[in-house]
């Protein structure tokens, strides 16, 4: 398995947008990460205070990649399963598919990536209320 670990990251709060709160990126290796703040910071530079309650980013990764990426993302496995083969055939094959499906003709896949906003502390104990 690739370098892959869970990311957080602090975006603007999904409700009032002047805190911040920590926000799941999802399982990205760390070149990941650094494209995906990359990606998060120019559109918040872009739409200024329009804000929408999530981001879409492109993931951006090789075959090997993509593969523990929609392993621990999207079909929730985890790495002692990854790393055991614990994997049913018929997640390999959509896997597979959806890799054929994605890939450019330079060799890399692209996979559109959602982060949705959260509410910060205090908006989420307003919310309680």
């Amino acid at each position: 398995m690739t370098d892959f670990q869970f990311y957080t990251y602090e975006l603007p709060c999904f409700n009032c947008y002047t805190r911040k709160a920590k926000t799941d990126l999802g399982w990205l290796t760390p070149s990941m990460k650094a494209d995906v703040v990359d990606q998060i910071n120019e559109m918040l530079q872009q739409r200024g205070s329009d804000y929408k309650p999530y981001f879409t980013v492109q993931i951006i990764c090789s075959a090997d990649e993509a593969k523990d990426y929609l392993l621990l993302n999207y079909y929730n496995y985890s790495e002692p399963e990854i790393n055991h083969g614990n994997i049913k055939p018929a997640v390999i094959t959509d896997i597979d598919e959806q890799i054929s499906d994605h890939m450019t003709v330079e060799g890399v896949v692209i996979f559109s990536h959602e982060i949705e906003l959260q509410n910060c502390d205090d908006c989420f104990q307003d919310n309680d209320k």
